[in-house]
């Protein structure tokens, strides 16, 4: 979105009582500030976990520290600079979302483009509300409000879902069902990473749009999609152009014996497996592995072979 200062329910509000005192001088206590007049908006209300108007606390910014987990990694600087000016103008118009962290302060949970404007033009607090949440729950209120805002690449959002699934272990249909997004969408998007670093980093750059790579990872062979990925941005190939020229590509390429896992199949490989036997699973491209530590674990295992009547 081209102005962070509107809510995503609505316009952006220049009476808002959450921007009123934002740039007062910190001090030892935090500041609690009174209720906005309007409504936050549905996205907000997810952030907070609860319908109605939030009590916010405005926090000294040098307090704040990003989240090193934020799906975002890229942040233009003439946007934020331009949000900047804005918040210059009519103070921040929504609040942050924060956690407390264990060595002192506080951790963005969502708003980073606001803390970073705020701290360019020079506040000294940010109206924040603060909640309780673990790093799962942090990375997918994150992922909810980049992905209603559209602020995540592609990549960004492929690497947010995949780290929900492999990392924090949820399945397919838990993401879909949490961040708002279909499962053929998620599974489309993490198939991506399977992509190589360098025409992810294309992706990226904007070198190259999602149907540009989808056509791209149609080609089996990871040279090849190089070679493809090249081809289609120093052509200036459309992605019907890029489709036909991956089908001329892999009819050349003789499939890989051996293929990259998909980690939407791996997560629901994993999910069952533990569900079935009791005991940890690792899928890698050939072969699965499970995890056992003593003989009580074999018998589990024996036990679930046996009620398949194997």
């Amino acid at each position: 979105m081209s102005n962070a200062a509107e809510f995503p329910g609505g316009g952006a509000d220049t009476t808002d009582a959450a921007s009123a005192d934002v740039n007062e001088t910190p001090t030892a206590a935090v500041e609690v500030a009174s209720p906005p007049r309007r409504g936050l908006g549905r996205g907000f209300e997810v952030l907070i976990g609860g319908a109605g108007t939030p009590e916010l606390a405005h926090l000294p910014i040098e307090q704040i520290h990003a989240n090193p987990r934020q799906p975002r990694r890229r942040f233009e600087h003439e946007a934020t600079a331009g949000l900047a000016d804005s918040i210059r103008s009519q103070g921040v118009l929504q609040p942050v979302v924060v956690r407390p962290r264990l060595e002192g302060g506080y951790e963005l949970i969502a708003g980073e483009r606001r803390w970073r404007a705020s701290r360019e033009a020079g506040l000294a607090t940010l109206p924040c509300v603060i909640r309780e949440a673990d790093d799962r729950d942090t990375l997918l209120l994150g992922l909810v409000e980049n992905v209603a805002r559209e602020d995540l690449s592609v990549i960004e959002e492929a690497r947010g879902y995949a780290l929900l699934m492999d990392e924090f272990e949820l399945s397919l249909g838990e993401v879909s069902e949490r961040v708002g997004r279909s499962k053929p969408a998620i599974s489309n998007k993490t198939r991506l990473l399977e992509l190589p670093d360098d025409v992810l980093a294309m992706v990226e750059r904007g070198e190259l749009s999602e149907g540009h790579a989808r056509a791209v990872l149609a080609v089996p062979d990871q040279a090849e999609r190089r070679k493809l990925a090249r081809k289609i941005i120093s052509q200036g190939l459309s992605v019907r152009a890029a489709e036909r020229a991956a089908r001329w590509s892999g009819a050349k390429t003789k499939p890989r014996t051996k293929s990259a896992v998909d980690p939407v199949l791996a997560a629901k490989i994993r999910d069952g497996l533990k569900r079935l036997t009791g005991l940890e699973a690792r899928v890698a491209p050939g072969k699965v592995e499970l995890q056992w530590n003593d003989e009580a674990d074999l018998e589990n295992l024996a036990e679930a072979l046996a009620r398949l009547g194997l």
